[in-house]
């Protein structure tokens, strides 16, 4: 099962679950994820499921559709994804059932890689900065973290495993001093993250 997770200025305002063939974005009453906003379209897009997958469409919008930062007009969405419509994000995430309780899927990117010393939730410890010694458990499938248009990124939970990414503004965070994007990077015990305000080390 997949979910989509719409997001603004890198806030959640929504979350749906994939539940039907075709599932419309827009600005109009009628659409399945509605967003009020002018540089959304009336009908601006839609995601189509079936067996093949899910693929996202623009519907002829005015200001275009884009994955991961890039324009399209139909895409085969992968885990994780980022889909752009106006000033609004949306993450689609896929899901599977693990003994009756859902769990996030692990990405491609991700096969293999070690998991997790335990099945507590992995922390985030701030280093610097007015909050220096706070901690923050990353218990929810997806925490967003820094300060929204200027510099967010996204910690996303999948099974045992942490992944990081930047989802939002012009200066790219750094792990372990290496400049990182929006393609998923897992984190490891002791990681250090450095958002455009403060340093933060992971603790999983």
């Amino acid at each position: 099962m997949a979910k989509i997770i719409v997001t603004f200025n890198g806030l959640v305002q929504q979350e749906l679950t994939i539940s039907k063939s075709r599932l419309t974005i827009g600005r109009r009453p009628s659409n399945d994820v509605v967003i009020d906003h002018l540089t959304v379209s009336g009908q601006h897009a839609a995601v189509d499921t079936s067996s093949n997958g899910s693929f996202v469409l623009d519907l002829g919008s005015t200001n275009g559709t884009m994955v991961n930062g890039q324009p399209v007009k139909k895409h085969l969405l992968q885990h994780d994804d980022v889909i752009d419509i106006g000033k609004y994000k949306l993450r689609f995430q896929v899901e599977k059932d693990t003994q009756g309780k859902g769990t996030l899927s692990v990405s491609p990117s991700a096969a293999g890689a070690a998991p997790a010393a335990s099945n507590l939730p992995a922390k985030v410890k701030v280093l610097t900065g007015a909050n220096a010694g706070k901690e923050l458990v990353l218990a929810k499938p997806v925490t967003t973290i820094g300060s929204p248009s200027v510099q967010v990124v996204a910690i996303t939970r999948q099974e045992k495993n942490y992944f990081i990414a930047h989802i939002e503004g012009a200066t790219k965070p750094k792990l372990n001093d290496v400049v990182i994007d929006s393609k998923p990077v897992q984190l490891k015990n002791k990681d250090v993250i450095e958002l455009s305000s403060a340093k933060l080390q992971f603790m999983g």
